[in-house]
């Protein structure tokens, strides 16, 4: 059986595996290990529960091995079946310990995205040396106030193949022009290593324009704050005139670009380039690469905890704000 003892003797696999040193591992570990045991509490004491709090089956694995193997499960997006052998689970074990459990507690630990729907939970200590979770932040508005510092942002999507569907309805949604396949598609917010949000993931079909209009994340810019887009969204400078935006003017049927427009338009890409760096870190994590093979509606669940881990693996920390 794989254990994290085993693979902590290669280094280098470690972190291949799993996206994390050894030592920042351990930092992950010793955050949510608190949180873990709170929500495995709540879920046993609900009411309705018929059991007491520590009767029924225990855990096969301690709490390092099911981490470990939720990260490997993102990081190398191995079969749940495949998991099972690797750690002595069935499949229904696995995938319980991934969805239900350890996604979760992630959340609440990882410094993560701003979501509308969702947002972070980071958590502070009480005197009684409990944790609470602390008031979500749910939008990039409250997220840009704790980090003023933040004065360039990017905005772009992307996009990931899934398997084709069988209804008709959602072929036609789900197919993209630009990509040639059936795909769903995110929008990042980021700096020029961060992801400060995630939308929620939307049909291939669906316009970058009207995506960047639904998530409304404009509308929470600071005005000092410079935004840099590519060409997919021309005209947009206009419906938001109080946004300090950038982007390069697109040329096509009646637009003749000058010369300083093209130079213009080379130096704004390699401004813009910074988020094309972003998203290739994240799609290190093989789930977000490749065919998308699980339930849609776990993508963007999915999509944020790898946001988290990212900034904690550039940030060093586990808090959005250093204390």
């Amino acid at each position: 059986m794989l254990t994290v003892k085993k693979l902590r003797r290669k280094p280098v696999h470690f972190q291949n595996f799993t996206g994390l040193t050894p030592e920042a591992f351990d930092q992950l570990l010793s955050a949510l290990q608190p949180v873990y045991q709170r929500r495995e509490f709540e879920r046993k004491n609900r009411p309705g529960r018929l059991r007491a709090v520590g009767a029924g089956p225990h855990f096969r694995l301690d709490l390092p091995e099911r981490l470990l193997m939720t990260l490997l499960y993102l990081r190398l997006y191995l079969t749940q079946p495949l998991l099972g052998y690797l750690f002595g689970l069935d499949d229904s074990n696995v995938s319980r310990e991934i969805n239900h459990r350890m996604l979760p507690a992630l959340m609440d630990v990882l410094p993560m995205p701003a979501r509308m729907e969702l947002g972070l939970v980071p958590q502070e200590k009480q005197q009684n040396g409990r944790e609470t979770p602390r008031k979500r932040i749910s939008s990039l508005a409250e997220l840009l106030a704790l980090h003023p510092e933040f004065m360039e942002l990017f905005i772009d999507t992307t996009e990931q193949q899934v398997p084709r569907p069988q209804q008709k309805q959602a072929r036609r949604m789900r197919y993209s022009g630009k990509k040639k396949r059936h795909t769903l598609k995110t929008q990042l917010v980021t700096t020029d290593r961060l992801v400060l949000h995630v939308s929620g993931s939307v049909p291939g079909r669906v316009n970058d324009h009207l995506l960047l209009r639904f998530t409304g994340v404009l509308h929470q810019m600071p005005e000092e704050v410079t935004v840099r887009l590519d060409r997919a969204y021309d005209g947009i400078e206009r419906e938001y005139p109080k946004v300090h935006i950038e982007k390069a003017k697109k040329g096509g049927r009646g637009r003749v670009l000058t010369l300083f427009d093209q130079l213009m338009a080379r130096s704004l890409n390699r401004l813009r380039v910074k988020i094309e760096h972003v998203i290739g870190r994240l799609k290190k994590y093989k789930l977000l690469a490749g065919v998308y093979r699980g339930r849609p509606e776990r993508y963007d669940d999915y999509f944020a905890v790898i946001g988290g881990l990212h900034n904690f693996r550039q940030l060093g920390r586990l808090r959005w704000q250093a204390m």
